[in-house]
This record gives C-alpha cells, structure tokens and sequence, in this order.
C-alpha cells in the first residue's frame, strides 16, 4: 500500500505531498468492479458512465483508464467469490499473533442439533483450514468442542468457554476462531466480557464474515453490534414459539403430554384411558383420599394392602410399570388437574440460575396462564379438586409455626394434639412427652405447654397442664355427645371396612387379569416362533416363564390379602363394630381402637380447645363445628416433692430402722433392702443417697455416731484423747497398740470410711480376755461391718 501512494503521487505530477494513510482495500475492490460508482480519478477525467452495451459485455471490454489514473492502472480484477485468504485483511495478522495459538470453538445449542445439524458442524471445524491459510501450523490450532449440546445463553456450565477465556486472559491465543458469534455466546455480558479480555491480551477474533482486532474502533463496533444482535435473535426466536404455544393454549386446544391414565383419541379428544385397570387404580387414589383426607394415609393404606399403582417411567420408554406407590406419585395425582378435566397451562415459572441450570417454581392457582374447567372428561369434578387442594394445603400448614396449623392425626396418646390454644398468650400449644418406664412400672406421660415466650423471647412458660386430665374431660364431652346419635356412625363404620376390602380385591384382581393376558400373548409368541431357531424360542420361553412367575405371585398376594381380612372381619369383629351404637364409651376407651381414630372422630366434633390454667383448675373452652362452644372445667393433680415420691411404705421404714440400729451403714443398707425385694415408691431401687437422706428425715444417728457412741461405752476413745490422758504422743498411741503394748484398738467401717478407737489395756485376765471383747461389741457391729481386734 506504500508503493501504490507513491506510484499515485508520482503519476499525477502536482508536486502535491499526497496522504500516506492507508486506504480500505474494499474501496478498491468497488473501484475496479463498479468504475461508474467510484469516485472520477483526476479532474481532467470526469467520471463517465458506460453504456448499456458496454456494461453487458465482459470487464476486460471497458475502457482502459487512463495513463494518468495511476490508482487504476495498480488495480488487478479479483473473483467473485474470494477465499479468506485472499481477503486484503491479512495485514492485521503479525508475527506475535502466529507465535500463540490458535483456538477453534466448536458448539452446537442442544443434543438433538449435535445428531441431526451435521452440516452445522462440518462448516465449525472447517474453519481450521482458514487458520492455516492464515499461517498458523496445524499443529498449532486447538480445537475446543467441550461445550456441545450446551446453550450459549450461559457461560457458567460451559467449562470450553471458560477454558478458552483463561487461555486469551494469560495471552496464549493469538486468534479465536467461530463461524459466528452466536457459536461464542448469546449472552452480551459475556460477549463483552470476552471482547475486553481480547482487546488486553491483543488477541484477533475471526468469523465466516471476517477478521476482527478488538483494539480497532470500527471492528470493536462491528463486534458489538453482532453480539446484541446474537443475544436479541434468541429472544426473539423464543418469544415467536412461546406466543403461538400460549395462543394456542387459550383456546385450549394444545396438544400436551398427558398423565398416566387420561388419552387421546383418534380424534385429539382428551378421554379415560381404555385399560380398565389403569382407570380403577387411580380412581381408587381418589376414593381413598376422600375418607382419610391426608396423602399420607393413602400411601399407608395402599401399602397395608399391598395394592400397585401404574406408573410410566422414562427409562421404560412409555411402557406402564406397576409397583407400590411412593408419596410423591400420590401428590403428583392429586396435584394434577387433568384428572380433574381441567386444561391447565403455564402451572410453573422458569428461570435460569447464574450457573446455567433452571430452575422450576411451582405458581398458585390464581397464576396460572391458563385454567379451563370441564375441557374433557376427568376422574373427579372440579370443585372436589379444589376441595383437596384445601385439605393438602391444610395438612401442609400442619408442619409450619404459627396458629393456623392444623397437621394430620397421628399416633401419640395425646387427644387434642395440634388442637390446644393457649388462653395466656393465644398461640399454639406444643405436646411434650416423657417416656414410659416399663422396668420401674411408670407409664407415658404428656403435657400441654405453651412455649412461645420462652423460644421467641427467653421468658418464662406462659402454663403447662397434665395431659391425662385435660383428655380425660374432653373424652367423656365426646362419648356423651356420640351416645346420643350413634347407629348411623356403627353403620357407616361396617360399611367402610367392607367397601375398603372391596376395592383392594379388585385392584388385585385386575393385576391378576392384566398378567394373566401378559402371559397368554408370551405363549403365543412362544408357539408361533420355528422350533429350529433355538435363541429366539429360548429367549422367548425365558419371558414367558417370568409372566407366568409374575402372574403365580400376583395370585398368592390375592389369597394372602384375603386370609388377612377374614382374620380382621370375622362375627365376632363385626359383632364388636355393632357394639358401637349401644355402648359408645366402652368402644372409645377400647384398647382395640387406635389414637388416630379418636383424634379423627373429635375432628369432626372439635375446632380447637383453649387451655387456661389457674393454680390447680383449668378451664377448656372447646370450639365445636358450626360456630358452637362448650366450656368445661377439670382439676389438676398438686405435685408432690420427689423426696415424698421415694418415701418407701411404713413395713419398709420399720425394717429399714432395724438394719440401721442394728449397725448397718448406709450402703450396707440398701444393699440389704435391694436384697429382699423392697423398692421406694417409684420403683427404684434403694441407693446409699437416698437411705442418708432417710436417716436425716427421721432423726436416725448416722453409722458413725452410733458406733462411737458403743465403743465408748465399752471405755474406747479417739487417740488424741487416750494420749492427752497418758500423757504421750498420739504417734505412740498407735504404735503400742500396732505392737500391742498396753493399748488395745478396734477398726470399724463406715460405707467408705474406717475409722479407729482406742483403750488402756488393763492387767487383769478376765480385762485381756479378746473373746469377751469381741462378744461385747457383737452387738454393735453388722456382720458386714465387724470390726479387726488387733
């Protein structure tokens, strides 16, 4: 390009300094392929158009420009179609530039354009041939294909994408390469990002269209511009298809994927599924839920019966799996509104995290885009669906704080669990339980506490209330206020059972039907195939032989289920559900009928008990269904102080009294009583703590005090007395009774203590006699506790 501007200035002889900055090469181009448009060459030749029969002739028919053009006469014709290489755009690439490497991005937006868009792909590594071109060795070129199938609209779940910036950042690439900047990313940020970073580390950016140098103002422009472009093209393909889907899903007339048990016709027409079986177990997830009225008990009841649910699993390829539930397949059924007959839309919102992964959020009813009741035909109607999404959203509020809760029956003994409302403060009351102790004979206890003060401002507890009582009262409310109309209730109660039993039979029923047909159409597979194909008859008698495994196991649950209920029902059950409408208050307080039934039937009675207490009365105000209250009124027990509660019996005390006069210390005295049997009045056994603090309590010496009290009797004395009487060292006290020199000792025991007395010794024989010693303080000493003579 310098020796054309000079070559220029030359031609034109002005003695003028001509510019000696560069000149586009593409003005050159446009110059030479289209003279008419370009700008006259000198003043003495004006720009002078063609004619129509010199325009349709070739280029090498022109007019020649004149000698005096220089810039025309340096001009050479070029293809129409010019390779990258022959682009004038080589002179952006310098010798710092081919000393990196080069990085080659390869990405496709999803798996399904990986399989299918191969053209896609062949034209991204294609690109390795303009590197070449460009001067780059092959073995320089890295190609980056870790980020196919992943979307450009996020660089955080792209690792290549990553890799390729820390590699431009360090100033290891000397040129990017992508077929377009929608390859890169679709996001402006990153694009930004990647723009910045390439113009620091002077790293060149080259597309399908062109070579671009980051640090050149009109290529920074370009560059920009396509990347809000790229980003703005995939909203907008995304708003086009979202629309005409929402458009559609207006009228109700967009064809989703349904849930296990609703179909299309041959007409698009949403309707039960043909397979009776499918239809009766969902049918009956909704029959259950409608007595129990908690999902959870549904799944415990299919689960106690053994009964299967259909399932379509993605692994199986629409194939229809039958197996015990889980809890989230029963929510899932009643959650979904199709089985309802409802055409619902837009149930969910979805984002995308910074990480690239999405994220799904259930909405409410009300914001559902689209809610169509009765579009086609459901198990159930639309105000029962709403009705169990109240009692879900109810049972779901069981688990959270605060007053509203009102969680599921469960088995703990206390009556009114979820139902207590303190009358102090107005919040929910919790249930503490204390465990039994079978060994010591104390049953389970529970309390009534109100501990919001003390968890949500360090205070005090508002009350606490003895469970026992408190149920007892409501207990009795209720018997009497069933007794009055209880035939029905006895009625209904046999009925259910009965209606229950009915319906597992026939889901298994309709299993053994189903595998039974499964296993005829593997017999007649098996008998169709040549006898001479031996892989094929022997994989096909294998499957036949698991149906019919499959069909004898379904057959031993139905008879296993059957011998169960008739072990459950027999006369004598049914006898005892008829009890029910004569003598209602045996039947509650049977110990045949569970927990969860009592606090079911007081739901049904019992909106909430607020509990005040005063000293030792409490008030239970009971709100009853249909806007009614009842008050009643119980006393508690006074609590008795633990001493008293260990306070053995008066038999107990008197032999107790004996082994201790009798010299016994106080471990030696709980091992005794513990001996013959005798336990304080919690069941405990007797402990050496527990007979010291009888011994305080009733005034009785301590087993020291009574044995010194003996031996001083008998003229025994501590040492520090017998030596201030003779006048010596209480050192030598001991050692003349130690070498027995005219001083006698006797040792005693204590319970962990030994303690020593001592006296003169006197002359006579009948004084040094050690047997009559040891009969004389027989008395004194247990035989636990006799004493060494020395």
């Amino acid at each position: 390009m310098q020796t054309g501007s000079n070559a220029t200035a030359a031609g034109a002889g002005s003695g003028e300094q001509t510019s000696t900055a560069r000149r586009s090469p593409y003005s050159v181009i446009t110059a030479w392929r289209a003279p008419w448009n370009s700008p006259p060459a000198c003043r003495r030749h004006p720009r002078r158009r063609p004619s129509r029969r010199q325009r349709s002739i070739s280029c090498r028919s022109w007019p020649r420009p004149p000698a005096c053009c220089a810039t025309f006469s340096l001009m050479k014709p070029t293809p129409r179609n010019p390779v990258m290489s022959d682009l004038p755009t080589s002179f952006k690439v310098a010798d710092h530039h081919r000393r990196r490497e080069a990085c080659l991005y390869v990405r496709q937006s999803s798996p399904q354009q990986v399989v299918n868009h191969t053209e896609s792909t062949r034209r991204q590594y294609g690109l390795r041939r303009r590197a070449i071109a460009l001067g780059w060795p092959d073995e320089r070129i890295r190609t980056i294909d870790d980020d196919q199938g992943l979307s450009g609209e996020y660089s955080g779940n792209r690792s290549g994408f990553r890799a390729l910036m820390d590699s431009v950042a360090a100033g290891e690439v000397g040129i990017v390469l992508s077929l377009e900047v929608s390859r890169l990313c679709r996001n402006t940020a990153d694009w930004q990002g990647l723009l910045q970073i390439a113009a620091f580390s002077d790293t060149l950016i080259l597309d399908e269209d062109g070579l671009y140098d980051p640090n050149d103002s009109n290529d920074r422009l370009l560059m920009g511009m396509k990347g809000a472009i790229s980003e703005y093209e995939m909203q907008s393909i995304r708003a086009r298809l979202l629309g005409g889907q929402r458009s559609k899903a207006r009228r109700g007339e967009l064809k989703m994927r349904l849930p296990l048990g609703l179909a299309y016709n041959d007409r698009d027409e949403v309707v039960l599924d043909p397979d009776r079986t499918v239809v009766e177990a969902i049918s009956l997830v909704f029959a259950t839920f409608r007595r129990t009225g908690s999902a959870m008990q549904t799944l415990k009841w299919f689960r106690r019966n053994a009964v299967s649910l259909p399932s379509r699993p993605y692994r199986m390829q629409g194939e229809v799996m039958w197996s015990l539930p889980n809890h989230s397949q029963i929510l899932f059924i009643l959650h979904n509104p199709r089985y309802a007959g409802c055409f619902a839309y837009g149930r969910s919102r979805t984002r995308k995290r910074p990480d690239g992964k999405t994220q799904f959020t259930k909405l409410p009813m009300a914001d559902w885009q689209v809610c169509i009741p009765g579009a086609h035909a459901g198990y159930i109607d639309w105000d029962e669906f709403c009705r169990n999404q109240e009692t879900l959203e109810t049972n779901r509020a069981g688990f959270l704080p605060g007053a509203g809760r009102q969680p599921p029956p469960r088995d703990g003994l206390a009556l009114l669990q979820s139902r207590v409302i303190c009358g102090h403060c107005g919040h929910r009351m919790a249930v503490h339980y204390c465990a039994a102790r079978p060994d010591q004979d104390v049953p389970e206890r529970w309390y009534y506490r109100c501990r919001h003060n003390i968890v949500r401002h360090g205070a005090r507890t508002c009350q606490s209330l003895r469970g026992p009582e408190v149920d007892a009262a409501v207990s009795n409310f209720i018997v009497e206020a069933v007794n009055r109309n209880n035939i029905a209730l006895a009625l209904a109660v046999r009925e259910q059972v009965r209606a229950d039993h009915a319906a597992a039979d026939r889901q298994h029923a309709n299993r053994i039907e189903a595998l039974r047909t499964d296993a005829d159409s593997a017999r007649r597979r098996y008998l169709a195939v040549d006898p001479a194909n031996r892989l094929v008859a022997a994989s096909l008698e294998a499957e036949w032989n698991m149906r019919l495994e499959a069909l004898t196991r379904a057959i031993a649950a139905r008879e296993q289920f059957a011998k169960a209920h008739e072990r459950v029902i027999s006369a004598e059950q049914d006898g005892r559900i008829m009890e029910l409408a004569h003598d209602f208050g045996r039947v509650w307080d049977a110990p045949t009928t569970g927990n969860v039934d009592r606090k079911r039937l007081l739901a049904l009675l019992v909106e909430d008990a607020t509990l005040t207490r005063e000293g030792y009365l409490a008030t239970i105000g009971l709100r009853l269904r249909g806007s009614g209250t009842h008050t009643l009124q119980t006393s508690l027990p006074r609590p008795h102080y633990m001493t008293t509660q260990r306070m053995p019996g008066d038999d107990v005390m008197r032999e107790l009294e004996a082994l201790v006069n009798a010299g016994h210390h106080n471990k030696g005295a709980a091992e005794e009583l513990n001996r013959r049997g005798h336990r304080d009045a919690q069941g405990d056994l007797f402990t050496p703590c527990r007979i010291a603090y009888f011994r305080q309590r009733k005034g009785w010496p301590s087993c020291t005090e009574l044995h010194r009290a003996r031996l001083r009797e008998q003229g025994y004395s501590s040492e520090h007395e017998l030596a201030a009487s003779m006048g010596i060292h209480p050192d030598t006290v001991r050692q003349r009774a130690h070498r027995k020199r005219g001083i006698e000792a006797r040792r005693f025991d204590t319970g962990g203590r030994t303690f020593t007395m001592y006296r003169e010794m006197s002359d006579s024989p009948a004084d040094n006699d050690d047997t009559g010693l040891a009969c004389l303080s027989e008395p004194i000493l247990s035989q636990q506790d006799k004493g060494v003579v020395q």
